[in-house]
C-alpha cells in the first residue's frame, strides 16, 4: 500500500543576486546601467514567482546585494518588495553582503516577515510550516572553515533546512569561503542543504540533498548557461519518510555566450566579417551577449574593432578576442642550423612525447610556447594579442565568488 503524504512544504531557493553590482571589467557606463536594470527585473520576477506559485517561504542564501555599492534607495526597494509578500523571507548574509557593523542588515528596519540569520541569531523556527532553519553565513568579508560542532541537531518532527553560503567539496586553502565537505554536512542530518556562493547552477553534489541555484541573473562571461531559482518541495509521509523535489526555473534577462571563429581558411577582413555574421545569426539580439574568440593559424592581421562594427546595432556589447597564431613551417625551421632550428627541434620532440603519452594539457602549453618562442626569435618581441587564456587564466574556467 502506498504511504500517504501527511505534511508538505514548498519554498523558493535563490542566492547571489548581487543587487547594485558594479559589473567590473567593463568601463562602459551604459553597459553597467543596463545590467543593473536586468538584475532588478530578475529580482522582481523572483518575487512574482513566489506569489504566483504560493510558496510557503523564500530562502536567500547570501549576496543579496553588494555591500560596497548598495544605496539606501536599493535597500528601501528590496524591503518594499519583501513586505508585499505574506510569507517569511529568510536571508543569509554572504561574503559580498556580510553581517558587519555597518551592514544594511543591522542598520535597516526590515519588514516583520524578513528574518536575517547571523552569528548572533543563526536559527529560526517557522511554526506555521513546521520548519527549522539554521544558517552559516558571513560576519566578515572572508571566513575560514566554520565550526560545525556548534550546529544544533535537527528536530525529528520538523522539516530541517541548513543554509550555507560557502564552498562544498572544494579545496580553497589559500582563499577560504566557509569551506565544508559533503561528509561533514551529511553528519548534521538535515533534510535539505540550501547553498549559495558559486554562480552556476549545481545539483549533482556528492551530498544528494544539497543544491546551489547559482545567480538568477548571470553577471559575466564565466556564468554561461541557464540561470534562475529553485522551487523546492519537501514531503513527509505517514511513516515519517521524507522526499525532496527540486524544480529549476529560468528567469534571466540576458545570456552570456562564447563563440569560436576559425580563421584558418579566412583570407580577408571581408570574409572574416561574413563568417562572423553567420555565427551571430543564431543568437537572440534581445537576450544574448556574445564574446567571439578568433582561433587558428592565419597570416591575416585582423582589425577586431572594424570586424564587429557591422554587427553592433544588434549586438552593441559584442566582444571579439584575437587568439589567432601566425603561420610557421616548423618542419622547415627545424632543419635550420641555428638557434631557431635547435629550439624548434627540441620543442617538436617534446610535443611528440606528449602525443605518445596522451598529455593534451602539456601539449597545449608546449604548442603555445613554441609559437611564442619563434615569434620572439624572429621579431624580438611577443605579440600582445596572444595569450589564448594559457597564462592569464581563462574566463571560461573562472567563477565569480
Amino acid at each position: 500500500m502506498m504511504s500517504m503524504v501527511t505534511d508538505r512544504i514548498r519554498f523558493l531557493h535563490c542566492a547571489d543576486i548581487h543587487l547594485d553590482s558594479p559589473f567590473g571589467g567593463r568601463s562602459l557606463k551604459n553597459y553597467t546601467e543596463m545590467r543593473r536594470i536586468d538584475v532588478w527585473k530578475t529580482f522582481e520576477s523572483i518575487i512574482r514567482l513566489a506569489e504566483d506559485e504560493r510558496m510557503d517561504f523564500i530562502l536567500v542564501c547570501g549576496d543579496l546585494y553588494e555591500h560596497d555599492y548598495a544605496s539606501r534607495a536599493t535597500i528601501q526597494r528590496v524591503g518594499s518588495l519583501f513586505e508585499r509578500l505574506t510569507i517569511p523571507v529568510v536571508v543569509l548574509p554572504g561574503n559580498h553582503d556580510p553581517y558587519v557593523a555597518n551592514s544594511w542588515y543591522k542598520t535597516w528596519n526590515w519588514p516583520g516577515n524578513v528574518v536575517i540569520l547571523n552569528h548572533e541569531k543563526p536559527s529560526v523556527m517557522l511554526d506555521g510550516v513546521n520548519t527549522f532553519i539554521h544558517g552559516v553565513g558571513f560576519s566578515a568579508f572572508r571566513q575560514d572553515t566554520p565550526d560545525l560542532s556548534m550546529i544544533p541537531r535537527p528536530f525529528s518532527n520538523c522539516f530541517n533546512i541548513f543554509m550555507l553560503h560557502g564552498t562544498l567539496d572544494m579545496n580553497f586553502s589559500s582563499r577560504p569561503f566557509n569551506p565544508v565537505s559533503s561528509g561533514e554536512l551529511a553528519d548534521l542530518g538535515y533534510d535539505y542543504y540550501a547553498l549559495g556562493h558559486f554562480h552556476n547552477r549545481k545539483t549533482d553534489f556528492r551530498l544528494k540533498n544539497a543544491a546551489n541555484p547559482g545567480s538568477p541573473e548571470p553577471l559575466g562571461f564565466d556564468e554561461t548557461g541557464d540561470h534562475g531559482v529553485f522551487l523546492v518541495t519537501m514531503e513527509r509521509d505517514e511513516n515519517g519518510k521524507k522526499a525532496l523535489d527540486i524544480r529549476e526555473i529560468n528567469l534571466a534577462q540576458k545570456r552570456y555566450v562564447w563563440l569560436d571563429l576559425d580563421m584558418a581558411a579566412v583570407r580577408s577582413q571581408e570574409e572574416a566579417s561574413a563568417r562572423l555574421g553567420e555565427l551571430l545569426c543564431s543568437l537572440d539580439p534581445g537576450q544574448d551577449l556574445p564574446r567571439v574568440i578568433l582561433k587558428g593559424r592565419t597570416p591575416l592581421a585582423v582589425d577586431c574593432e572594424a570586424l564587429k562594427k557591422p554587427w553592433t546595432e544588434d549586438f552593441p556589447w559584442l566582444q571579439i578576442l584575437d587568439e589567432t597564431r601566425d603561420c610557421y613551417d616548423y618542419g622547415a625551421i627545424s632543419s635550420e642550423q641555428n638557434l631557431k632550428g635547435a629550439f624548434t627541434r627540441e620543442m617538436l620532440q617534446r610535443l611528440k612525447d606528449c602525443e605518445d603519452n596522451g598529455d593534451e594539457e602539456q601539449a597545449k602549453i608546449l604548442s603555445a610556447a613554441l609559437d611564442l618562442g619563434i615569434e620572439a626569435l624572429e621579431k624580438g618581441r611577443i605579440d600582445a594579442r596572444f595569450d589564448g587564456g594559457l597564462f592569464k587564466g581563462s574566463d571560461r574556467e573562472r567563477r565569480l565568488i
